[in-house]
């Protein structure tokens, strides 16, 4: 194991390791799950901002007059259950279809303990929001999301590497746990298939739900980081833990460019052959902590193009203010 991801190794596990407490009060939940929810229930309510100054700058660019006066436009009241029915699809949509595909009941269905968090996460952002309003921002910047980009690369890995392949890799039937189009679909969806469907569905508009092109379809679509990172990432994890026959040869042929591939490859790499956990390959904990740090790579820099870049980045570190002020 490389010495460089054995700090990230060990942080993922503190991560995941139950709390005490919750699981004391009957949710079996780890440091990552609770700040996970919450800064998915933060995102929800900040896209729903977002959302809604876009409406009122709209309809103010109309110029929309009553009495002589400009009129405000009125939306529809905002409900709690709108914002966790929306958090819910978006954990769970890609989950449910993937469950369809292979036949086995989403997580969901046999706990609800998932459900309960974010249920909790809502009600808590939104008390803070209206007790403390000061506190968490209504709208994204580099200050909040360069350092929650790193920790969205944790949940994210945690998804691509620990969740979404064992649904395949663990599958009963040989045809389907070594498909590698089944191992990277599943990713893909269940990454990015709750937010496909509440985008269609406009359901954070404050106007109400509409049926809209999401915006992976539309020109450029295909493109967003979010999209193309989960194929890419499980397929990174694949190869270097050589999961499936496909994977396994990839890694072979990887090896001779790569050291981190460069693991020799065990008999019975057949297609078709049901692969053998340990087969070869890193253990699932380093490969995970590579992926991991790839996504900060990726997660971060999005952060820094999206607002503002270099400038702003070094504005944010404090480099160059000290030139600026003796100059």
């Amino acid at each position: 194991m490389s010495l460089p991801l054995e700090p990230v190794i060990a942080l993922y596990d503190a991560l995941t390791t139950p709390i005490p407490f919750l699981v004391s009060l009957g949710l079996p939940v780890s440091t990552l799950d609770v700040v996970g929810s919450l800064r998915l229930a933060l995102a929800v309510q900040q896209m729903k901002f977002a959302l809604r100054m876009q409406a009122l700058k709209q309809a103010a660019s109309e110029g929309k007059e009553k009495d002589g006066e400009s009129a405000a436009p009125s939306f529809p009241e905002d409900s709690a259950l709108s914002s966790i029915w929306a958090m819910l699809v978006i954990v769970y949509g890609g989950e449910l279809f993937v469950s369809s595909f292979v036949s086995q009941p989403p997580s969901f269905f046999t706990s609800g303990t998932g459900p309960t968090l974010f249920t909790l996460a809502h009600y808590v952002i939104s008390a803070i929001m209206t007790y403390a309003p000061g506190i968490l921002p209504l709208d994204p910047s580099l200050k909040w999301e360069l350092p929650l980009s790193i920790f969205d690369a944790f949940t994210r890995s945690m998804l691509l590497c620990s969740i979404g392949p064992p649904t395949i890799l663990g599958h009963r039937s040989v045809t389907i746990s070594d498909s590698p189009a089944a191992l990277l679909w599943t990713s893909t969806i269940m990454a990015n298939g709750g937010f496909f469907i509440v985008n269609m569905f406009n359901m954070l508009s404050p106007t109400g739900w509409s049926v809209q092109t999401p915006p992976e379809l539309r020109p450029g679509g295909w493109a967003s980081l979010d999209l193309l990172s989960a194929p890419f990432i499980t397929s990174l994890f694949a190869t270097l833990t050589q999961s499936q026959s496909t994977w396994r040869s990839a890694a072979a042929t990887a090896g001779n460019y790569v050291s981190a591939f460069n693991v020799t490859t065990p008999e019975g790499s057949m297609s078709g052959e049901k692969p053998i956990p340990g087969n070869g390959g890193l253990d699932d904990d380093t490969a995970r902590a590579i992926c991991t740090v790839v996504l900060i790579t990726m997660f971060t820099g999005r952060a820094v193009k999206n607002f503002g870049g270099l400038p702003a980045l070094r504005r944010l570190l404090g480099i160059g203010e000290s030139k600026i002020k003796t100059q």
